[in-house]
């Protein structure tokens, strides 16, 4: 009998071994496909940087600009499906914790929030921070107050969000910076709805998560960006990115005349028809 138990735990703690190398292994290989992949489309995006940086944004430029956006977007989306393919597949796996924890960025709080709710290792004191980045995204809801802080401006001088927003008109907080390659694609888009709808009550403000404030500087001045700009020069460190959960730009923020949210993210032709509905032609 005492044979037939020892062999039984032995048994046990091979299939426990197994299963942990599996685990540990499906980790290593998700990994290793996703950084391969994202090597293509940080390729594109250093490709983008190049064609456009230090450059007066012509038609022909923004066309190859455009198209060269649309590519690194494609290979980026793809990315991204491929490894919430590989997540959904393994939810019964406490490693997969790992990977929710360090593509935060790449996956989305609103994906991290769902998959977080039916996870059966939530609760995990890994996924601390996860959950914490996941109440602060409670607070960018539409209809959501803002949340205040302060940033310098270009000359230094402290300015709270709440000078900017409630004011009675409708602001965009435009996360950016100088070395998005993404960010500079999108500014052209920007400009057109500032300059089209900035009469009829529309206002933006540059938040910058640049390391350095003379290329945050340079940005503004390449970009040729005429609206109020603020950044602490802090990177991804900054309070702004702390304080709203930022984890990927460009990414903005569209307040109301009272300073609620109405929406986020809104980029492009998303924009411009926001603002039609809310300010007319």
């Amino acid at each position: 009998m005492k044979k037939t138990l020892s062999t039984l735990t032995l048994v046990l703690a091979s299939v426990s071994v197994y299963a942990q190398n599996a685990s540990s292994n499906f980790v290593d290989e998700t990994n290793k496909q996703f950084e391969l992949q994202m090597s293509s489309v940080k390729e594109k995006e250093m490709e983008l940087r190049s064609l456009i940086q230090g450059k007066e944004m012509s038609p022909e430029l923004r066309q190859k600009a455009d198209s060269i956006y649309a590519i690194y977007s494609q290979q980026y989306g793809m990315a991204v499906k491929q490894l919430k393919a590989q997540l959904e597949s393994h939810r019964e796996e406490a490693a997969t914790a790992q990977l929710l924890t360090k593509y935060q960025r790449q996956l989305g709080l609103d994906y991290l929030g769902e998959y977080m709710s039916t996870y059966k290792y939530s609760s995990a004191e890994e996924l601390a921070s996860l959950r914490s980045t996941l109440a602060i995204e409670e607070q960018k809801k539409p209809g959501s107050k803002l949340i205040d802080f302060s940033l310098p401006d270009e000359a230094g001088t402290e300015h709270a969000l709440s000078e900017y927003v409630g004011h009675g008109k409708y602001v965009l907080v435009d996360f950016w910076a100088s070395w998005c390659g993404p960010c500079r694609a999108e500014m052209p888009n920007v400009k057109d709805a500032y300059e089209r709808f900035h009469d009829k009550g529309f206002e933006v403000l540059g938040i910058s998560f640049d390391n350095t404030r003379d290329a945050w500087l340079k940005g503004i001045a390449e970009l040729g960006l005429m609206w109020p700009q603020l950044s602490d020069v802090k990177g991804w460190k900054s309070i702004a990115a702390q304080k709203y959960g930022v984890h990927a730009i460009p990414f903005t923020i569209l307040f109301d005349k009272e300073g609620r949210i109405i929406t986020t993210n809104l980029r492009g032709q998303a924009l411009t028809n926001k603002l039609q509905e809310l300010l007319g032609e």
